[in-house]
């Protein structure tokens, strides 16, 4: 199960970045544009934070359930805390995504709120660029100390 959770995990996180840069993409170009809001730009900003609330989902099972990090960290939390390794995981990646769903959901929020579609459009911008940014510093790309692949699958790696 463990291998299932994290290969739905790291899928998962490609969408989140598709529909991330859809959402910030349309966004923009509909606030320099001063285009109408469209179902399509409602869409965008909707699937980008349905596919962070799954992925957070999916890293909170893993989190409580299934990775050895959690189980070190709460073993001895001080000796957790000076592994950048095992804080990275067990806390920061944790509390920046968490941070970055808040992001989104404001954001999608305030959207509905604004009266004028250019502002609508700035706002979704803003928002989601700020959202994802957080999710782009915090993925463990390969090239970092604690990196982890970029596509796993089933046990598989790219």
């Amino acid at each position: 199960m463990y291998t299932l959770i994290l290969t739905l995990h790291n899928v998962t996180r490609w969408l989140v970045l598709f529909f991330g840069l859809i959402a910030v993409v349309r966004a923009f170009s509909g606030w320099l544009g001063k285009r109408e809001w469209t179902k399509f730009d409602r869409q965008a900003g909707m699937m980008f934070a349905g596919m962070i609330d799954l992925q957070l989902l999916l890293g909170l099972i893993l989190y409580f359930i299934y990775t050895p990090f959690t189980k070190v960290m709460f073993a001895n939390f001080s000796g957790a805390m000076r592994d950048g390794v095992t804080r990275f995981f067990a806390i920061e990646h944790l509390l920046a995504m968490l941070v970055a769903l808040v992001l989104a959901h404001i954001g999608a929020s305030s959207v509905k709120k604004a009266a004028v579609a250019v502002s609508r459009h700035k706002r979704a911008a803003i928002w989601f660029t700020a959202t994802l940014l957080l999710i782009l510093a915090m993925i463990p790309w390969p090239f970092m100390d604690y990196g982890r692949p970029l596509l796993r699958l089933f046990g598989f790696t790219l």
